[in-house]
């Protein structure tokens, strides 16, 4: 007799109460198979194109799925109905993992087309509330807008003018007039170069510290290497607003340390300082929440944006993909 004439035997033999605990058994476990595929191993594999794990993965839940049935079945269910699901040739290692694969790629080709379908509805919609975002920004900007043509003219003006009598003002207005550039230029690219955006840092903090004779005790610290790629825009000068706002700026045992390095193609940045007791950091501002809000949509899971906080310092730490 071979052994579909067993199992169909076997079949004929089974009580329905058995049939019930079966069905019960084994649509929990389809279930739970393909939640681990849909919610850990797609999103763990497929979007960070690790296509060999991803395989890995999903060839592993077939001999999980089938490890599992057989305990389920042939252990348990076996111990309390006193029944068998496949007949006793049929229970042979090999053949059950081969009789099971059916059933576990079937589960997991379902569970990967829910998970395509879902990343295509969420990019979506990110990418439509970064456009909306965008439009919003780019009709801010319109209605501030004083022609840049000609206040850039103005500070070129400016610059030659003083560039022979006070070579230090006309560095500042030339400083200043590539963070206007920058800002009114490149903002208009959702992405922009690291180095374009570590320059846009540096004079922020050459000007400022200007205004207070250079005596601010600021350390700005940056890879000088390895800084291909893009970020974007606009993304890092809210923290160093915010440190030389609520920072202690004349105590150079109380520093403002601001870091900016790339590893493993993430971008580290850290910005830290001391502030008075008088100023508060209970509750993040408008900034940091958007800036938390625009991280969501572009690097959904795949960021880090720590705040350390203590009675006298305040620090943060950043780390983003690099593009």
């Amino acid at each position: 007799m071979d052994l579909f004439s067993d199992v169909i035997i076997l079949e004929k033999k089974l009580p329905s109460f058995w049939y019930v605990l079966q069905t019960i058994a084994f649509n929990g476990l389809q279930a739970i198979i393909f939640y681990i595929s849909y919610a850990y191993v797609c999103p763990k594999t497929i979007q960070r194109k690790r296509i060999a794990l991803f395989i890995l993965g999903n060839f592993l839940l077939i001999f999980v799925f089938a490890g599992v049935r057989y305990i389920a079945e042939e252990i348990i269910l076996y111990k309390i109905t006193g029944y068998h699901n496949y007949a006793d040739s049929s229970r042979m290692a090999i053949y059950y993992v081969y009789d099971n694969s059916y059933y576990a790629i079937r589960i997991l080709s379902l569970a990967v087309v829910f998970y395509f379908v879902k990343h295509t509805l969420n990019t979506n919609q990110r990418l439509s509330l970064l456009q909306l975002e965008k439009k919003q920004a780019e009709l801010q900007v319109l209605k501030n807008q004083l022609s840049p043509h000609f206040l850039f003219n103005t500070l070129n003006s400016f610059y030659s003018d003083l560039f022979d009598t006070q070579p230090e003002v006309a560095d500042d207005i030339l400083k200043l007039s590539e963070m206007l550039r920058y800002v009114t230029y490149e903002n208009e690219n959702d992405m922009v170069p690291l180095t374009s955006e570590k320059d846009f840092l540096q004079n922020y903090i050459d000007l400022f510290n200007r205004r207070f004779d250079n005596n601010i005790p600021v350390t700005f610290t940056s890879s000088t290497t390895n800084l291909a790629g893009k970020i974007p825009s606009l993304l890092l000068i809210h923290f160093v607003e915010n440190a030389f706002k609520h920072g202690i700026l004349d105590n150079p045992n109380m520093p403002i340390q601001i870091k900016l390095e790339v590893l493993n193609n993430r971008l580290v940045y850290k910005v830290s300082n001391y502030y008075k007791t008088s100023a508060h950091y209970d509750e993040p501002g408008i900034g940091q929440k958007n800036i938390e809000k625009r991280l969501a949509i572009l690097f959904p899971k795949n960021y880090t944006l720590e705040v350390n906080q203590t009675d006298t310092t305040y620090a943060i730490l950043l780390n983003i993909p690099i593009l």
